[in-house]
């Protein structure tokens, strides 16, 4: 199972982001921090690859608006991008301008051959929302996501259910981003094979990984 680390605190200084990356080092983890972080790790970009999360946490800007970000984070040395999708579009079941959107930042994210992940927060949505939309994600050419933005309050049992569904029946690989608060609990995930886990503390995960799990 692939491991992230997240830095995404919007107060976040340069001393966070530093303790992040040092942890993401020690257990060979992707870092994960909002795109307007990308100047602050510029001295860190060739030892380590970064993910940006785009229009986070809320995902509610116009497409151009979300592909300058795009642009710019690609510029500062990101190698992939975290999209975060547009929950009223979501919810309205408007799947032409959640498809259209996609694939514009996908037609960008290519020519730079950047990897492109949706974000969903699957907690504001039915199963039947969430399943619907995984499978257009997976239409569009995309496979894998991201499940949650974590800067909602969730449950583990929930998220992981959830992410365990989305891969069993759409195929999708999904970054698990919701509460690991044990040991156990990263085990759980490791035994249902979920692709990937982000954590959102660097403490955490240092206390989590830390222990050879």
């Amino acid at each position: 199972m692939l491991t992230e680390i997240a830095c995404y605190d919007q107060d976040s200084t340069f001393s966070d982001i530093l303790e992040t990356v040092f942890v993401a080092s020690q257990y060979d983890a992707n870092v994960v921090i909002p795109s307007g972080f990308m100047p602050k790790v510029d001295g860190f970009l060739k030892d380590h690859t970064f993910a940006a999360a785009i229009d986070y946490p809320y995902g509610i800007n116009r497409t151009q608006v979300r592909i300058h970000e795009i642009i710019l984070a690609i510029r500062q040395g990101a190698s992939t991008i975290d999209l975060t999708l547009n929950p009223s579009n979501i919810v309205e079941r408007n799947w032409v301008k959640v498809k259209e959107d996609l694939q514009n930042c996908l037609a960008v994210c290519k020519q730079n051959n950047v990897e492109l992940r949706p974000i969903i927060e699957y907690r504001l949505f039915d199963k039947k929302t969430v399943m619907e939309l995984c499978s257009l994600i997976k239409r569009v050419g995309l496979y894998k996501i991201i499940n949650s933005t974590g800067y909602m309050v969730d449950d583990f049992q929930d998220n992981a259910l959830t992410t365990f569904e989305i891969q069993r029946d759409t195929d999708l690989s999904v970054i698990y981003c919701g509460p690991v608060r044990t040991n156990e609990h990263y085990d759980i995930l490791r035994q249902m094979n979920i692709h990937a886990i982000r954590f959102t503390s660097p403490k955490l995960a240092e206390i989590i990984l830390s222990n050879g799990v």
